[in-house]
């Protein structure tokens, strides 16, 4: 009935992990009955939980990020104290629990405090700056956060039910393999990864699809902010490098659920395929972390240097330049592998080059403040601390982009310094920065000062004394994840960085502290005028907190600061533009599918993880019901009139009014707008049209334009199933090979009915379009009737490989070819259930606009399908059997 879920299962004689996790519940248990007590739930329902709205479901991701940053870094303490105190000893934490605190401690500050914050800090800024009302998918939108926070819930599930992965943040096998690892903290850490990818990965095609199709008229490429620059290619790095993580941990956990040898020694499986699969994706997700990041310091550098921000198109060369080299030096995690001194000299030169678009960037930020009046506010403090400190961590990864020196240091805590001073010097101050830049835009009142830069100095003084003897450390020879040690001369460089983390501790404090009393004084720092810092773009030119459709009527976008140049005429004229047009605006509806969808997402995890099966059909039913409904629903859009937008608006224009009339910028500009396109007397919010960029594209474009990215994200995601399949096609364990298995006659029928198939879904298409619903269902089940008998021989294939001896777990080769051809006929599965959906649609509810753009989706998604069979029984079946 519950699987391998027992008693046993909860840490009972383990005094630290069970105090741990009493401690959550008791802490969820109290904040829910005070939300309860002060009646709270209707308001939280409808204008959280299930808000579709960008800003806030931003600001709900950099609060699940803060929230699993405390989590994340009390995992850092204890590691820092034990290995304090662990010289010739023990220490106070057993080996199996020091192990599963360094897993989890990376796996968190990774998956659940740096992606959240990043995409939290994107989500609520780009919709802004670019000047528009919302992402491209805000359902979507919701639906990702809420899959993040089901599986931040299942990592902090294994405190109090089983046991986290004790195999490091990677899980590298074969320690991750079942023989090495048969207890659930493998489970926990897959299922939890593979859950928050698909939101992140949902993330990706959402923001590439919102800033190439949803801008701002007049808003073209080059007009952009940098921070939009940024956030475009690290999505256009989550859409090319998250399917391959997907994929990687897929074959994991078929390896423990199935008995797949994808990366066991036995029946031909290679371990190293996982390391370079998994760093395939792991390098760009460092870029992926730290490009958003960059976007925030030029941001506050411009606004805070009161200049232009330098070469504003060589950053964006040099941000699409790191887009790229970053697929091209992974393999520099691992120069011990082997792979001969041609392909380590080869990386190791890719790894330079890449350091020199990221030393672009410095250049500019300090060219961007020379001559610069100069306001150091918090944000500008965490910048300038970024560039010294981010500086130092480059400096040290180049160094071990050079092959010797990487053999010396590798595995060495040299390199979790390198890492930690990329990554919290970088990103983590860059997220920081980005908090305190935009909090005032957020909730309408500044954080205080004084608190701000008492947090900024036990950080950056913190982490200099917590992570600057790991280098010492390192070059001595101490390796990382050692629980203890008898070398007397570590413990005095441990007890330093002891001492470090509990100055980042003060840090954290004080932002906790500074969060309180902003609040608490949060009508003496309130922001009346929507432009607190004197910025520069867009996101600044709406109330603080903006409404919930961001812009009265979009504006019109011309040359690069268009609200910078648009403020100072305003200001030198102490007027502002005429009143706008206003006009009803369509807004999404909030919708509770995200927060059900992550519901049965932590359903299914958990029954997976302790083999509870039942469970685990119940949670994908129920997943697939709620997708039913949403595509069933009548409306997602709803109207506010125009009346009620003139009059929010007009109590904005009020305060902008006593802002223009009342005083000076808060800093009068020492360097000029760059060139502008046009009159700059005609700098209007609402001038009139602009012929270079009409503005949002349809909602027929958006939807196939962001159906196109998802199917180069599945694309992706095949190649790397089919890249395991040409590492071990040969690897047969003995066994029969493809040319003694495949039945070509029965595999080109299949190939028949599904190419047929398609062509029925292709005239079913342009049935639809000219609205013949008898020939749109009879082409459409045509369709299906081909499909499932493809389905039908493909099992059949199946079967009788599996009633011969020759399943997936006799050899290598045969567990990625059942892999890769299952993953296609899963995916055929679920096309023949959402073709059924689409019938019912078509016939109960007809023709409209919103039935036929799934219709378009679900052509593409069939049409896409035979181009994958395609490519499989080309390479697969027929070079395969080819002698």
């Amino acid at each position: 009935m519950l699987g391998k879920l027992s008693w046993s299962s909860v840490p009972l004689d383990q005094p630290i992990p069970l105090i741990a996790s009493l401690a959550v519940v008791v802490g969820i248990v109290a904040v829910l009955g005070w939300i309860t007590v002060k009646g709270y739930w209707p308001y939280l329902w409808h204008e959280w939980i299930t808000s579709v709205d960008h800003k806030r479901i931003g600001v709900m991701y950099c609060l699940l990020a803060l929230i699993m940053l405390l989590r994340g870094f009390i995992d850092a303490l204890m590691m820092r104290s034990q290995q304090a105190m662990a010289y010739a000893s023990q220490g106070y934490l057993p080996a199996d629990h020091f192990n599963q605190i360094f897993s989890a401690h990376g796996t968190i500050m990774i998956f659940l405090v740096a992606m959240p914050f990043v995409i939290g800090l994107m989500n609520f800024a780009v919709p802004l700056q670019l000047g528009v009302r919302d992402v491209a998918f805000p359902t979507f939108n919701s639906v990702s956060f809420w899959l993040t926070a089901s599986a931040a819930l299942l990592v902090n599930m294994s405190l109090l039910i089983g046991e986290f992965a004790q195999t490091g943040w990677l899980v590298y096998p074969p320690l991750s393999e079942l023989q090495f690892s048969p207890g659930v903290g493998v489970d926990y850490y897959l299922w939890a990864i593979q859950i928050s990818g698909v939101g992140t990965l949902l993330t990706g095609i959402n923001f590439v699809t919102t800033i190439l199709k949803v801008r701002a008229p007049g808003m073209t490429l080059t007009h952009m902010p940098i921070f939009c620059w940024t956030a475009l290619a690290a999505s256009l790095l989550i859409v090319a490098a998250f399917p391959i993580l997907t994929a990687t941990l897929g074959m994991l956990l078929l390896d423990r659920y199935l008995g797949f040898h994808f990366f066991t020694v036995e029946a031909g499986g290679n371990p190293m395929m996982y390391i370079n699969l998994i760093w395939a994706w792991g390098h760009p997700e460092v870029y992926i972390l730290i490009l958003p990041a960059f976007g925030v310091f030029s941001e506050v550098v411009s606004t805070f240097s009161g200049k232009p921000l330098f070469g504003y198109r060589s950053m964006i060369a040099a941000t699409m330049a790191i887009c790229v080299l970053s697929f091209m030096v992974w393999l520099h995690h691992f120069f011990t592998m082997g792979a001969g001194a041609d392909v380590n000299g080869f990386f190791g030169v890719a790894t330079m080059i890449i350091a020199v678009p990221t030393g672009v960037k410095i250049f500019n930020w300090l060219f961007t403040m020379w001559g610069g009046r100069i306001r150091f506010y918090t944000p500008l403090l965490w910048t300038i601390a970024f560039m010294v400190t981010f500086t130092i961590g480059g400096m040290t990864g180049v160094l071990m982009a050079i092959p010797p020196a990487d053999f010396v240091l590798h595995n060495s805590l040299f390199l979790v310094a390198h890492f930690h001073n990329v990554l919290i010097g970088g990103l983590l101050f860059g997220c920081f920065a980005g908090y305190s830049y935009w909090f005032p835009k957020a909730f309408g009142f500044k954080l205080d000062e004084r608190w701000g830069k008492a947090a900024f100095w036990f950080w950056v003084v913190g982490f200099y004394v917590a992570f600057m003897p790991l280098y010492v450390l390192g070059l001595q020879g101490m390796t990382r994840r050692m629980q203890s040690y008898d070398v007397a001369g570590w413990q005095p460089w441990l007890l330093v960085a002891a001492g470090g983390a509990g100055l980042i501790l003060c840090g954290i404090l004080c932002q906790i502290g500074q969060l309180v009393y902003s609040i608490k004084h949060r009508a003496a720092l309130r922001d009346t005028t929507g432009d607190p810092w004197d910025g520069r773009t867009l996101e600044w030119i709406t109330a603080s907190p903006p409404p919930a459709y961001n812009f009265a009527v979009l504006p019109n976008v011309f040359g690069e600061e268009a609200y910078w140049g648009i403020k100072q005429i305003a200001l030198a004229q102490h007027q502002l533009t005429d009143l706008p047009d206003y006009a009803d605006i369509e807004l999404p509806r909030n919708s509770p599918t995200g927060f059900v969808a992550s519901f049965f997402a932590v359903v299914t995890g958990f029954a997976f993880i302790w083999h509870i099966w039942w469970m685990v059909l119940a949670g994908l039913f129920g997943a697939f019901a709620v997708f039913v409904v949403f595509a069933w629903r009548d409306r997602s859009e709803y109207e506010l009139p125009a009346a009620e937008v003139a009059r929010i608006d007009h109590e904005r224009r009020q305060a902008r009014i006593a802002l223009v009339e009342g005083r000076e910028p808060g800093i009068t500009a020492i360097a000029p707008a760059r060139e502008i396109d046009h009159d700059p007397n005609q700098l209007g919010l609402w001038p009139g049209a602009n012929e270079e960029f009409k503005g949002p594209a349809s909602k027929r474009i958006i939807s196939a334009y962001g159906f196109w990215i998802f199917l180069l994200s599945d694309f992706v995601m095949f190649s790397g199933f089919y890249a395991a399949y040409a590492v071990l096609s040969h690897a047969t364990a003995g066994g029969p090979g493809p040319q003694d298995l495949f039945d070509l006659n029965t595999v080109a029928l299949e190939t028949a009915f599904l190419l047929l198939s398609s062509f029925a879904c292709g005239m079913a298409t342009i049935a639809s379009n000219v609205r013949n619903m008898l020939w749109t269902q009879i082409f459409y089940l045509i369709t299906g009737l081909l499909g499932a008998g493809f389905l039908y021989l493909e099992l059949r294939e199946f079967a009788h490989m599996l009633a011969a001896g020759h399943g997936p777990s006799s050899s290598a080769f045969l567990s990625s070819f059942f892999a890769l051809v299952g993953l296609h006929g899963a995916h055929v599965t679920v096309g023949l259930l959402w073709l059924g959906t689409m019938m019912a649609q078509f016939w109960a509810k007809g023709f409209r606009p919103d039935i036929m753009r799934r219709g378009l989706s679900f052509a593409l998604f069939w049409h896409a399908l035979d181009i994958i069979w395609v490519g499989i029984f080309t390479n697969v079946y027929l070079l395969g059997t080819s002698p």
